[in-house]
Order: structure tokens, then C-alpha cells, then sequence
């Protein structure tokens, strides 16, 4: 499912007069939850509020250059235009620069998103909602065209199911509102969310969108007639964004592969890899690999690059490559720890969408990358340095003929190491 894009133009941002913001990370715990009134967030908050938590500034050159050339022609031409230019360019960053300083990261922001309300759902205990804001909010960078940013929020589960103690409670609640009370769809609402920013990824080559964390600090629905359904409490605080923002990522939710783990001692790796894939061969340990037709057949492939390869030029899996699963792992030296894990599994009769929703529930929403791959990036959970990232990321291509009995499926490769962040990013 693709993320909801957030459309929101380029606006300045006027200087807070109420002082500098806080150093990054910081949060006065007297004014943490003051009422502060929440404002739509645009582009430009996004992107000063991702320097201010990576603690690096935006280009300010080019904001300001779009600033200046956005602006509506002069009703007298200037005697020197560009003299004029470069003027107006030394003030719009000027302003840029002290807007950027005193933006403050404890100030909620406020979105809009449509939402489905559905009919009372008892395992659920009230009224759940549907809406493609809890995937996530696409939004451009606007120093970098090519790219931008994903805004994430930590807790949304808080908000996807409005309470009610039972059937009769909400068929009242939903016809208040004006909605059916009967039936598995209530009607079109609007979500509307308060949220705090609460950290963010490194700048990363390979995502087509930098992930952003928000806390949602409050909510309530409406009907699509504007009538209002539940205001939500309790939901999150400033606080915990705060503290968010001191901790760094958030671990990554299933940092192993079939038993191994990063830092793991290859002998340790070596036994817990046959237990499940009982015949090493060069390329890894493999379960029911097939028997080579040749004594001087190459060992099958143990590499998401199989997988690659197959999605990108459309190939055939070669007979030779048709196991149900196989392990590979390396270390940075032959008495060093397990630096990277692959998995490649063939699953007969999985599709990918039903796939890829399974790795969601295990593994939570994942990242898009440019070459097609999607992956999870966090902390890892056995380091207490939760600025040491892993990526978990996952490959996929539907095949026609694949594993020991050659039949439909789909093939999935699995690779878990530890991420190498550019220079200057790892803080």
C-alpha cells in the first residue's frame, strides 16, 4: 500500500517570539504540556524539525532562493535586479536561520486524514477506524526534489478503536453522529490528529523517504458531516516525545533470523544453523537441496542477490537453486562475530501481497527502498547504544516453478546486519 501524500505548500515561518527553542532532545518538564495552540505542519516544519532532532542544519541557500524566486514580481522593476536579488537572498536566510533556531520541538502540530468508521467490533471492544494515516504521511523535502520524508507515528493503536461497552453503546454512539449503527461500515469520517515530533532516521541512500517519528498527543472523530463521534484522552504527552528524541531509534522489533543474531559467535551460528538446515554446503546450510544433475555442478546460490536478479531480469529459477530454504552468514574476520545473516526460503503458494502482510505483523510497517526492497530499520535491542542501527531488509519475486517439487510460490530473501550510517550521521 502506498503512503497517503501530505500536499502542503512552502510557507515561511515567522520567528517564535517566545525565545530559542531548546537544545535538541531537551523538554522543560514545567511547560511539556502546556496548551499551545497546534498548527498544520508544512513542508518547511518538517524538514527544520528533522535537522533539529538530527542535530545538522538544512540548506538554507536553497530555501531561501525558493523564498526569493517565489515571490510575486515587484510592481516596479528594480534599477538593478540583481543586486536586488542578492539583497532579498541575504535577508530570507537571515530569517530562515533564526526561524530554524527558535523552532520549538515540543510544539504540537495538527493533521486532517479521512477515516473510515466501521460497525462495533467486540474482540476489538468498541468502534475501529480505517484510515491510511496510521501507514503513514508522505512529505517532499523541500532542499531535495527527489526525495523526502515519511512521517511515522509511534502509537497509533492508542487511536484505532473508539471505546464502547458494547453493541447497544455504540449503535447510540454512531447514531448521535448521524451514522449507521448497524452493520460492518458506520460511514466517512475525518481523523483529526495533534502529534509531537519524536525523532528520525539518518539520511539514507537507499530509502525513497527519510522515516520521521510523531507521538500523537491527542485526537478526536467526526462524522463527515462534521458531527463530532469521540474525542480520545490519555493518548501521549509531549514527555514521551521528548524522551523519544533522547533515546534515538527504537529498537528493531525482531532482530534474528532463524535463530542467529548479529554479534553472535560464528561456532554458536555454525550450530544453531544446522539444527533447522542440516546440509552445509559452500555457498550455506541448506534444507533439501537438489540433487546436482552434474558431479561438477556449481553449489546452489545462498543470496538475496538470487532473488535480485530473478525480479529484475524476469529469469527462470534454475533447477539447481530450487530448495525449500537455505542460511548464510558472515563475519568481518574468520574469529569475529556474525556481522550479516541471509535467510532465503521458497513458500509453495504464497502470493506476495499475502506475504509482505505477514512480515508487517512480525516485523511492523517497512520502509520503501529505491531498488525495490522494502526494509526495517532500528535500534538494536542488545546494545544499550541505541544509536547502533540494524536493518532487517526482505526481497520477493512470484515464481512459476520454484522449490524441491518445482511447483508456484513465491521466493523470499531475508537479510539482517548491522547498518553502516554515512560520515557525520551517526549521532
Amino acid at each position: 500500500m502506498r503512503l497517503i501524500r501530505l500536499a502542503v505548500l512552502l510557507i515561511p515561518v515567522h520567528i517564535v517570539t517566545a525565545g530559542a527553542a531548546p537544545a535538541r532532545g531537551s523538554a522543560s518538564p514545567a511547560r511539556a504540556e502546556a496548551s499551545v495552540e497546534a498548527r498544520t505542519p508544512s513542508e518547511q516544519d518538517i524538514l527544520f524539525a528533522y535537522h533539529r532532532m538530527r542535530g545538522t542544519e538544512p540548506d538554507f541557500r536553497l530555501l531561501a532562493e525558493a523564498d526569493v524566486d517565489g515571490r510575486p514580481p515587484a510592481a516596479r522593476p528594480p534599477r538593478d535586479p540583481e543586486r536586488e536579488r542578492r539583497y532579498l537572498l541575504v535577508l530570507a536566510e537571515r530569517r530562515l536561520r533564526a526561524n530554524f533556531a527558535a523552532f520549538d520541538l515540543d510544539r504540537p502540530f495538527r493533521l486532517h486524514a479521512a477515516a473510515d468508521i466501521l460497525g462495533y467490533d467486540a474482540e476489538r471492544g468498541g468502534v475501529p477506524l480505517r484510515s491510511g494515516v496510521f501507514r503513514g504521511l508522505s512529505m517532499r523535502d523541500a532542499t531535495d526534489g527527489g526525495r523526502g520524508f515519511t512521517l511515522r507515528f509511534r502509537n497509533p493503536d492508542a487511536i484505532r478503536t473508539i471505546p464502547a461497552a458494547g453493541p447497544q453503546a455504540a449503535g447510540k454512539l454512531l447514531e448521535d453522529a448521524g451514522l449507521a449503527s448497524l452493520g460492518n461500515w458506520a460511514g466517512p469520517g475525518t481523523l483529526t490528529i495533534d502529534f509531537v515530533f519524536a525523532g528520525a532516521l539518518p539520511l539514507l541512500a537507499d530509502l525513497h523517504d527519510t522515516p520521521i517519528l510523531a507521538e500523537i498527543v491527542a485526537a478526536r472523530v467526526e462524522s463527515d458531516a462534521g458531527r463530532p463521534l469521540h474525542r480520545f484522552t490519555s493518548v501521549g504527552s509531549r514527555a514521551a516525545a521528548a524522551e523519544a528524541r533522547r533515546a534515538g531509534a527504537p529498537p528493531l522489533r525482531n532482530a534474528e533470523l532463524a535463530g542467529l543474531r548479529i554479534d553472535m559467535p560464528l561456532a554458536e551460528a555454525r550450530r544453531a544453523a544446522l539444527r533447522e538446515h542440516s546440509q552445509p554446503l559452500a555457498s550455506g546450510f541448506f534444507d533439501a537441496p537438489p540433487r546436482p544433475e552434474r558431479r561438477d555442478a556449481p553449489a546452489p546460490r545462498c543470496s538475496r542477490a538470487l532473488v535480485a536478479d530473478i525480479r529484475a531480469f524476469g529469469l527462470p529459477l534454475a533447477p539447481g537453486d530450487s530448495y525449500a530454504a537455505c542460511l548464510s552468514f558472515t563475519a568481518e574476520s574468520a574469529e569475529g562475530d556474525v556481522s550479516e545473516i541471509t535467510w532465503v526460503r521458497f513458500l509453495p503458494g504464497a502470493s506476495p501481497a499475502a506475504l509482505r502482510a505477514d512480515l508487517e505483523r512480525e516485523h511492523g510497517l517497512p520502509e520503501e527502498l529505491t531498488n525495490g526492497e522494502i526494509a526495517w530499520i532500528g535500534g538494536d535491542p542488545g546494545r544499550a547504544d541505541r544509536r547502533a542501527l540494524l536493518e532487517m531488509r526482505a526481497d520477493m519475486v512470484e515464481l512459476q516453478e520454484g522449490g524441491p517439487e518445482r511447483g508456484p510460490g513465491t521466493l523470499l530473501a531475508l537479510t539482517l546486519r548491522r547498518l553502516s550510517l554515512p560520515a557525520g550521521t551517526e549521532g
